[in-house]
């Protein structure tokens, strides 16, 4: 606020007056959670004593598929037993909308995880370029299969096992 003239008694309702000022926060991308943004010097001002600074602190939102540490992010996916065997295509929407596709020609294994250079969040600090986006693989089997499927699967893999099941 405004300061007024110690002593002074013509001044309007005390030493100091409200003041409403607008304050712009630029948020940069890639800023991290618990950042502070901070305007020096727009607190409240006292006769004899200096205006304090006034800080925000960036949270960060959960989202529904990602996870963010640092400047990586983490998404799990699940996939049918046949994608992992075969391969697969998977079209992303990144967190800023754009969207990406991340082909998978090989075999698949359980919880293995896929590193895929250049989609994480936006690095910091002038560094540029972006950290990496880590998928985890999560393989869904079937609960049951039939006998002709169970003798096709054999057939196709092989296997140890009875030829009779």
């Amino acid at each position: 606020g405004k300061m007024w003239s110690s002593n002074c008694r013509v001044c309007p309702g005390g030493q100091t007056q409200s003041e409403k000022i607008d304050l712009t926060i630029d948020l940069q991308k890639g800023m991290y959670p618990g950042e502070p943004i901070t305007f020096e010097g727009v607190a409240d001002e006292k006769p004899g004593m200096t205006p304090g600074d006034l800080n925000f602190i960036v949270t960060q939102e959960s989202h529904e598929y990602y996870h963010r540490d640092g400047d990586h992010l983490y998404v799990t996916m699940e996939i049918p037993l046949v994608d992992a065997l075969t391969g697969f295509k998977h079209e992303f929407e990144h967190l800023d909308g754009h969207k990406f596709v991340v082909n998978v020609d090989d075999v698949t294994e359980c919880d293995h995880v896929m590193r895929v250079s250049g989609k994480g969040m936006p690095r910091r600090g002038g560094r540029g370029g972006y950290g990496d986006l880590f998928i985890t693989f999560d393989v869904d089997f079937p609960e049951t299969l039939t006998v002709e499927q169970k003798k096709g699967i054999r057939k196709i893999l092989g296997g140890r096992g009875s030829d009779e099941l």
